[in-house]
């Protein structure tokens, strides 16, 4: 069964109170301040396996909204082309009554239909120009949204990447608190030495990844 930090911190404050061994009182100095090491170390990767998660989510919570403003964006397109067609329709029979002979005693009706067809032209003309500017408001919105959750994902990315960091520094601190342990055990300075190595490997990788996460990313 595993144990977290603060159980070697315990364990090493009941060891001191037992140590007679100036060797042993060093040794579990250093087991107590490796501990105390691997708690910050271990809550640097929690803390970034967390915000990946977070940024997922809102990477997805972004992308949703973007296809629900892309699909708004393309219903107003639609709706614009249609009033676009219209407005064809009735300048092309506008443009015909100048190109047909009229037919006889229709002169009323012809001027009826000229008129109508001219106020549709008109209503349409001036509905077309917010249609549009109101689709491609949409449709920039929609890009916005994409491009927001897209660097989102890039962040996760970055900071998963660092949490694995964090997983490898924690296992280096680890493992010299076990070195350690084993030196309280069998008395050899080489468990020691090699402990205290493997934690200062661990330490200067969590250093790399503080760097990396609060130095770099944020200007990233």
């Amino acid at each position: 069964m595993s144990h977290g930090p603060e159980h070697h911190v315990e364990h090493a404050e009941h060891s001191a109170h037992a140590a007679h061994d100036p060797f042993e009182r060093r040794v579990v100095l250093s087991i107590a301040i490796i501990a105390a090491v691997l708690a910050a170390v271990t809550m640097l990767s929690h803390r970034a396996h967390n915000a990946t998660l977070q940024l997922h989510s809102e990477a997805t919570r972004l992308q949703a909204e973007a296809g629900i403003v892309h699909n708004q964006a393309a219903n107003q397109w639609a709706y614009f082309h249609s009033w676009n067609i219209r407005e064809h329709a009735y300048r092309t029979d506008l443009e015909q009554l100048d190109l047909f002979a009229p037919a006889p005693d229709s002169a009323k009706k012809r001027e009826a239909a000229q008129k109508r067809w001219a106020g549709q032209v008109a209503k349409y003309e001036k509905g077309l120009p917010e249609m549009e500017a109101e689709a491609r408001k949409l449709t920039e919105k929609g890009e916005k949204l994409q491009e927001a959750s897209k660097e989102k994902l890039e962040e996760a990315d970055h900071i998963h990447h660092i949490g694995d960091r964090y997983d490898v520094a924690e296992l280096g601190v680890e493992v010299g608190l076990v070195l350690c342990s084993l030196a309280v055990l069998t008395k050899r300075r080489g468990f020691w030495y090699s402990g205290i190595a493997c934690s200062l490997v661990g330490v200067a990788v969590a250093l790399v990844g503080v760097y990396q996460q609060f130095i770099v990313l944020p200007y990233h």
